[in-house]
């Protein structure tokens, strides 16, 4: 099955009202269109799909381009990491929404769409945002072969988007880690209760920075409990 298939079979579940169904497939294409733009001898699979959406940020917001966090959870989280962590996995390993997030409805009047947010609990993800993620990857350069059929179409869209689409920068993403970078990382093991624990960490990080982060943790845990 194609990227294209997926995105078909999108529209054909959208239509149908079946709005997690068509995410899932929009996510999906989206998945292996990140593995195009970022190889997987160099990249993991989160780390691609992570790059991507930030690369893509602008047509998937219809607004802000880079850096997106939102306040999510309690704290300010990067939207890349809410579509890969909460929505991507949830999704596709559990079939379902996760609890702490909902679609919001957006809103069509006189040709112009309002996408809405809401920054609460449950986390409001507006559905006009499905879209436009399908939207970034049936533009992605990396699918030009899968429309060559739509050519013209994808051309104009390219030109409507103007400055929101990727400018064809790689690796901006702020803390994106290659295979080889995670795999010089430094591991601290110790045993509690019974159970093995396991930490990594960067070797750019000394020991006592490892501490001092963990201690900070540890504190905030405490207080949330």
């Amino acid at each position: 099955m194609t990227v294209r298939r997926r995105l078909e079979d999108a529209r054909i579940l959208t239509a149908a009202g079946q709005q997690e169904g068509a995410f899932i497939q929009v996510l999906i294409a989206t998945a292996a269109t990140s593995k195009k733009r970022y190889g997987q001898e160099t990249w993991d699979d989160g780390e691609s799909f992570k790059n991507f959406i930030y690369d893509e940020m602008g047509i998937i917001t219809g607004e802000w381009k880079y850096g997106v966090e939102l306040p999510f959870l309690g704290k300010k989280t990067p939207l890349e990491n809410i579509l890969y962590h909460h929505l991507r996995c949830q999704l596709l390993h559990e079939g379902t929404m996760p609890e702490t997030i909902v679609f919001t409805r957006s809103e069509h009047e006189n040709g112009t769409t309002r996408d809405y947010l809401h920054l609460g609990n449950p986390f409001g993800y507006p559905d006009g945002w499905i879209d436009r993620l399908a939207t970034a990857v049936w533009l992605a350069p990396e699918n030009d072969d899968l429309w060559e059929d739509e050519s013209q179409y994808r051309l104009k869209a390219i030109e409507q988007l103007g400055e929101l689409r990727w400018d064809g920068s790689y690796c901006r993403r702020p803390g994106n880690r290659t295979k080889q970078q995670k795999g010089n990382d430094e591991t601290m093991s110790w045993t509690y209760a019974g159970v093995n624990m396991r930490f990594r960490y960067p070797p750019s990080i000394a020991r006592l920075q490892v501490a001092d982060s963990l201690e900070q943790q540890v504190q905030r845990l405490r207080q949330e409990n």
